[in-house]
């Protein structure tokens, strides 16, 4: 997996573009490590992962496993209000699921499948 980033200052949303080979649970963990650091290091409380050109490998237990947020962080996700939009070039159960899981645990988090309804979604606050 590799992945840049690119900040939308008129938006304030932060792009994360993601490509190659994404391996969940593993990569996923990394994507979210990123954005925690990031938003401390930057302030920063609005993230896209443009994930269209991501190849997901991965069960439906590691889709669970990502949804839920990690035991360290999930005191900071109480904290820090930030909100997180998935982009895929399709959804399906997992990416569902994903979604589901995340928001339970208190992650503002929402899937798309176009960039501009997820930018609409940032607007909306």
């Amino acid at each position: 997996m590799e992945y840049t980033t690119e900040f939308d200052e008129e938006n304030e949303i932060c792009i994360i573009h993601v490509e190659g080979k994404l391996r969940r649970p593993d990569d996923s963990l990394k994507l979210q490590k990123f954005v925690f650091d990031y938003h401390k290091e930057k302030g920063y409380s609005r993230f896209l992962l443009d994930m269209r050109q991501a190849q997901i490998i991965g069960e439906k237990t590691d889709t669970f496993s990502i949804g839920t947020i990690p035991f360290d962080t999930e005191q900071k996700a109480k904290t820090i209000p930030h909100k997180v939009a998935l982009v895929y070039s399709s959804t399906n159960v997992d990416e569902i699921l994903l979604e589901n899981v995340a928001v339970h645990r208190g992650y503002n988090l929402k899937v798309f499948t176009k960039i501009d309804k997820a930018i609409d979604w940032f607007k909306k606050d």
